[in-house]
């Protein structure tokens, strides 16, 4: 028993030891973001193929997802959000289709003006329309603002959604501002 007391009286009277802690890992600089592409100082063929490959792909990728998603949301979905996504889908499949069969090899050569002039102006119409039910998913969602009351299942889809508009508008301003603008004879 005198050793229990000696041992706590020793303990109080000398003075506290640091906790031992595991050292901090070292702070490691992330990694400089890649540099961008400049779109505009690269061939035609080098931008088609971009387009195709990233944005194309990923659309074909994404989109089958976006609806299953909207689909399978427990509860429902907003109104209107998988009919618009259906849509969308139905049209940029089509419009991308166009766009591979016989603008972009057009262009890919080097051809410009009156040989691609109409076609060019036909997909811009498309990007209108495709701006549309971008604006009709807003819409029905929101503004892609989530409901207080929310579950998880639609945080996702609406992740998803904005990270869908953004790639889509990134892929129309490359196709109008440099791919098309070099198409009607301006440069980009």
């Amino acid at each position: 028993m005198l050793g229990r007391l000696e041992a706590k009286y020793r303990a109080f009277r000398e003075p506290p030891r640091p906790p031992v802690t595991t050292p901090a890992p070292p702070i490691v600089e992330a990694p400089p973001p890649p540099k961008q592409i400049n779109w505009e100082l690269r061939s035609q063929a080098e931008l088609v193929d971009h387009i195709v490959g990233h944005y194309h792909a990923g659309v074909r990728r994404d989109l089958p997802r976006l609806l299953a998603a909207a689909r399978g949301a427990s509860p429902r979905v907003p109104e209107g959000l998988t009919e618009a996504l259906e849509t969308i889908g139905h049209e940029l499949e089509g419009h991308m289709a166009k766009e591979e069969r016989v603008l972009f090899p057009a262009l890919r050569t080097g051809q410009r003006g009156g040989a691609v002039d109409m076609p060019i102006r036909m997909m811009e119409r498309e990007h209108e329309g495709h701006d549309d039910l971008l604006a009709q998913i807003r819409a029905a969602t929101n503004d892609l603002t989530l409901p207080s009351d929310a579950p998880a299942s639609w945080q996702a889809l609406y992740e998803e959604l904005r990270a869908f508009e953004t790639a889509l508008r990134e892929h129309v301003y490359l196709e109008e501002h440099v791919l098309f603008a070099r198409g009607l004879g301006g440069e980009s």
